[in-house]
């Protein structure tokens, strides 16, 4: 990629570029979302994001909503990156698995959980008949547009001793 020579303009009119009309509010009924969320595919890290009317899936500036589903008897692989997540159990239960120190947090319906970023973590839902539902809130889109957007899957540490 070639180096290529910036530009200058007055203040004034950089100031100018910032001034935004006030948003409306944006309302999500749940039983749209439960209707979408029965019929959608559910990937291992999202089924739906939340979008605002214009298409925007930036709900607050530089923050997403995505809502997770893992089944039962299912599991996500063990990964990290460099956003964090703010977890909101919708409904169901499971186990969040911090992978690094092998702690394990019991999840259900009505608890947050903050993720930092670069902890290694993984869901696990080993209930039968229910679905973990998980609401997440992350720094993903800003990262995104400031080129600071790094993950890493991770094997598990049972296929890491395996290995050696």
């Amino acid at each position: 990629m070639p180096v290529q020579s910036g530009r200058q303009f007055p203040y004034p009119e950089f100031r100018e570029r910032h001034v935004q009309e006030r948003p409306a509010p944006v309302v999500w009924r749940w039983e749209d979302l439960a209707e979408e969320l029965a019929a959608a595919e559910h990937t291992e890290y999202g089924t739906l994001t939340l979008a605002t009317p214009d298409g925007d899936h930036q709900v607050v500036p530089g923050t997403s909503m995505t809502f997770q589903s893992v089944r039962p008897g299912e599991r996500t692989t063990p990964h990290t990156h460099s956003w964090w997540h703010l977890y909101f159990a919708r409904s169901g239960s499971g186990d969040l698995v911090f992978d690094e120190t092998e702690e394990t947090v019991r999840v259900s319906g009505g608890d947050i959980l903050l993720i930092p970023a670069w902890h290694v973590h993984h869901f696990e839902n080993n209930e039968p008949g229910a679905d973990l539902l998980l609401l997440n809130m992350s720094n993903l889109p800003q990262l995104a547009r400031l080129n600071n957007k790094f993950s890493k899957e991770h094997v598990s540490a049972d296929v890491q001793n395996d290995q050696r």
